[in-house]
């Protein structure tokens, strides 16, 4: 390996190598320095170089300044744990380029200032720009093969996430007098609809066992009168109730009563909905006139 001199710890840094950094004594290559502008904005970095000068000493450079022994100590103790390339720190210190890991789309700092609020206008172009880009990644690939692509799109991914968070924000805000006048409505209809819904109860637990009774007692009466001899000239109605409306009769209905699970399981092992809709299935099943394995048909009568 070819020694460096003194960039030897920056080259053996950026290599990924685990270097001890002291304080006060910082090493000549090429590093940046994270900053927010404010709470909640998102990293900005500035480069920082250091490169040997007269006497041992090392000059450091600071964005476009070049800073004294006391600032550059202070920076070393940030900027240790972050080298870059020489490349990288040339392309945004001189070229006013962009970082490796910045994606073209998604500035470094790219925050609203505390004071502006979000519209839907600006979140709608900020949000269909960001997202045609991450649909054009995801349709055309190809996959990620380094870390600077890989934060890119992580940069490209937190940015969407930031906007979605606003643009949530501000769809509940729209939505939130929608939503009490929603409370409102179903608070004047609700007991309301919940009485007249007894309805129900009229049917299933009043008329449904006196149609039946109706029906019952029809029935003896065709059995007792072929008994004697005498039977009806024709089928008796079918027993009904109501006149002011939809008369309401029996109607023939079927469901699967399961009389060996395994077998209706197994029956149905393909079926996603497994376990915990195997009685619905069988009772599907059954109402098309097929038989299910382990169950038997039950037939009941109701009032529809």
């Amino acid at each position: 390996m070819s020694d460096l001199g003194p960039w030897q710890w920056w080259a053996d840094k950026l290599a990924g190598k685990p270097m001890q950094a002291n304080p006060d004594n910082p090493q000549a290559g090429f590093y940046r320095k994270s900053s927010k502008e404010h709470y909640g904005a998102r990293k900005t970095f500035t480069p920082v170089a250091y490169w040997p000068g007269t006497n041992g000493k090392l000059n450091c450079r600071e964005g476009d300044v070049n800073v004294d022994e006391a600032r550059a100590n202070t920076l070393w103790n940030s900027v240790n744990r972050h080298p870059v390339t020489e490349e990288a720190y040339r392309e945004v210190a001189q070229r006013n380029g962009r970082w490796p890991d910045e994606h073209e789309l998604v500035p470094m700092g790219d925050n609203l200032p505390p004071d502006e609020e979000d519209t839907y206008e600006s979140l709608k172009d900020k949000i269909e720009n960001l997202g045609r880009e991450a649909k054009r990644r995801l349709d055309d690939g190809p996959p990620i093969t380094d870390q600077d692509e890989a934060d890119q799109i992580a940069n490209l991914a937190d940015a969407l996430a930031d906007l979605w968070k606003r643009a949530e924000t501000l769809r509940k805000a729209e939505r939130k007098p929608h939503d009490e006048a929603l409370k409102v409505i179903q608070k004047k209809w609700g007991a309301l609809l919940l009485l007249a819904e007894s309805y129900r109860n009229l049917k299933y637990g009043l008329l449904t066992p006196w149609l039946k009774r109706v029906g019952q007692t029809q029935k003896e009466q065709a059995e007792a009168a072929e008994a004697a001899g005498t039977p009806a000239a024709a089928e008796p109605s079918r027993p009904r109730a109501g006149t002011r409306g939809r008369a309401m009769s029996l109607k023939t209905l079927k469901r699967a009563e399961i009389t060996d699970y395994d077998e209706s399981l197994k029956f149905f092992a393909q079926n996603p909905e497994i376990k915990q809709l195997v009685q619905d299935l069988a009772n599907r099943w059954v109402r098309t006139g097929q038989a299910v394995p382990g169950t038997k048909v039950i037939e009941e009568q109701q009032a529809v």
